[in-house]
């Protein structure tokens, strides 16, 4: 089973020789979802110079200088994506060109660091491919072990308090929760099954 990093939205802005670069970080899984970011933004900012781009998904990575000499803008942009360790990720960078000429190596310094300050201010987002089970237990027993840590939960996806109280947890490792949970609860729990489903975690700042 698979795990990746991704990012919720977030946006930054740097301004650099009377040039204007807003940088935005957004979640995409399909290079539907990066046309319509892309047209939305080029409707919004129709005034500005460029619009540069990279993103990364399951099926690959692209990029654009939108017209920057090559290699300054979309390929940094990459990078910077890459080296933060992300997949479903899309950053694009806005450009109001202000009059000075910032030669290649401005260019790419710019860019790289309006994405890696759009990545920065971005929550970042755990995905994994979790299995799921059903656990019914007693409310004496679930007092006992609610706030035990278990190595082997990824998540609790569901919690309900009736006769008995009724958890979903997300797992990745099925054989040491069904050990940790027999031992916790002294086998006192009824445990099953309940197929497998992608989870995702918001990680701490």
């Amino acid at each position: 089973m698979s795990d990746f990093l991704t990012v919720k939205s977030a946006e930054f802005e740097y301004e650099i020789s009377k040039s204007k670069f807003i940088g935005f970080c957004r979640r995409v899984k399909s290079d539907d979802e990066v046309s319509g970011i892309l047209a939305e933004l080029r409707k919004i900012y129709r005034d500005c110079t460029h619009i540069c781009y990279a993103y990364i998904t399951d099926s690959g990575a692209r990029s654009s200088d939108d017209g920057e000499p090559s290699g300054t803008a979309g390929v940094p942009i990459a990078e910077c994506i890459r080296s933060a360790g992300l997949n479903e990720t899309l950053v694009a960078v806005v450009r109001y060109f202000g009059g000075i000429k910032l030669g290649t190596g401005g260019l790419l310094r710019a860019y790289t660091h309006t994405a890696a300050g759009a990545i920065g201010a971005a929550r970042k987002v755990t995905v994994a491919d979790c299995e799921m089970f059903k656990v019914k237990l007693d409310y004496a027993v679930w007092k006992k072990i609610e706030k035990r840590p278990l190595k082997s939960l990824y998540k609790i996806i569901g919690l309900e308090y009736n006769d008995c109280v009724d958890i979903l947890y997300a797992v990745k490792d099925s054989r040491l929760f069904a050990e940790e949970m027999n031992s916790l609860t002294q086998g006192k729990c009824f445990c099953e099954f309940a197929g497998t489903c992608r989870v995702e975690r918001d990680e701490t700042i």
